[in-house]
């Protein structure tokens, strides 16, 4: 079994590793369920850390992180945020919170939001604000991030 030291570049930490192949996965096709994607980043994932542990659907905090990684980072998907998808977008803040109080505190490790498409631009900016907030309190650097993939 590999750890995710094993693929990071020289000076890179772990979590940065992740946020950089988050950064470099790309979507097949636009309009595609949420699951395909998740589908599509977990395939895509395990090919790029090759005997490291991705569980999809890992229950935590009453609910299902879509993967964690090395039982460390927690990788959330969704699809873009418009007016139609307002509950979505609740629902997302309430899951981060809960990921907040049962993962980050807890120093199990990090949280990282994906969202395919273009969100509305008031729920972007709105999205954006909430990540800054949860990482407020951590004065030893983020544990919240947003990978979005137009």
């Amino acid at each position: 079994m590999k750890k995710i030291t094993d693929y990071t570049n020289f000076m890179e930490h772990k979590s940065d590793c992740v946020l950089r192949l988050l950064l470099e996965w790309q979507p097949s096709a636009a309009g595609l369920p949420e699951k395909t994607y998740e589908q599509e980043l977990q395939a895509w994932l395990e090919g790029k850390l090759q005997d490291v542990p991705i569980v999809a659907q890992y229950g935590i905090a009453k609910g299902k992180a879509d993967l964690v990684i090395e039982d460390t980072y927690i990788v959330e998907l969704k699809l873009a945020f418009t007016d139609e998808t307002l509950l979505e977008f609740d629902r997302c803040i309430g899951q981060m919170e809960r990921y907040r109080q049962k993962w980050v505190d807890n120093e199990r490790g990090r949280v990282y939001l994906v969202i395919v498409g273009k969100s509305d631009s008031e729920f972007r900016h709105m999205i954006h604000k909430a990540i800054e907030r949860f990482n407020q309190p951590y004065v030893t650097g983020n544990y919240f991030y947003i990978v979005e993939k137009f």
